[in-house]
């Protein structure tokens, strides 16, 4: 369903986090072995080891990782060893006023990574990542500034409002995973089909 609604990459979070309950390695190895380019699957790790997620990658058949936990840089660059030619993708978690310390994050890892999504921390929960909320979009838009690597806007994107979130950020991509969810927390067909439309219209006008 996705991918006739126009989805380019799907996402699969192996690694429990915060009690979340995610699809497993046998399942998620049979969903993207049926994928077909140019649609692509993504592991989602927390893990911070090079050998371990190399090593996943290689069992699900996939060229592109979305590094969503703490990572070492010494770590990072040993995958790009283990694996030259996966792609990885670095997540950089918005908090309030952090700023500065993303740009940090940025300069000492992006010659090692392809590119970088930013998410939502909540501090009410301290989860990062399908929490459902925005954070301050002018922090991406700065890192898009500053990066060398594309960004992906990431964080409590809808139907509603992303096309303004992609307008104001300037992002290379967007990512969504409860903005387009049902109440059962299953993906809607009619919410993935207008988050689709809505993101493919503000990209052609930035």
């Amino acid at each position: 369903m996705l991918v006739e609604c126009g989805a380019d990459f799907l996402g699969f979070p192996l690694e429990p986090h915060h009690g979340d309950g995610d699809v497993n390695l046998a399942d998620a190895t049979a969903i993207i072995r049926a994928i077909q380019p140019p649609v692509f699957g993504v592991l989602i790790t927390y893990s911070n080891s090079a050998g371990k997620v190399t090593s996943v990658c290689r069992s699900l058949g996939v060229s592109v990782v979305q590094l969503h936990g703490g990572v070492a840089v010494d770590e990072i660059r040993r995958m790009r060893e283990l694996s030259p030619d996966l792609h990885v993708v670095k997540t950089l978690v918005v908090r309030e006023n952090n700023l500065p310390q993303l740009i940090e994050e940025v300069n000492g890892v992006e010659q090692y990574v392809d590119a970088f999504l930013t998410d939502t921390f909540d501090q009410e929960t301290g989860r990062w990542g399908a929490t459902g909320k925005t954070h301050d979009w002018s922090i991406s838009r700065r890192i898009v500034e500053c990066a060398s690597r594309p960004v992906i806007l990431a964080g409590g994107l809808t139907p509603e409002n992303v096309h303004r979130a992609i307008s104001e950020v300037g992002p290379a991509g967007v990512d969504v995973h409860t903005g387009v969810e049902d109440a059962r927390g299953r993906k809607n067909r009619k919410l993935v089909e207008r988050f689709v439309e809505q993101a493919r219209k503000a990209f052609t006008s930035i």
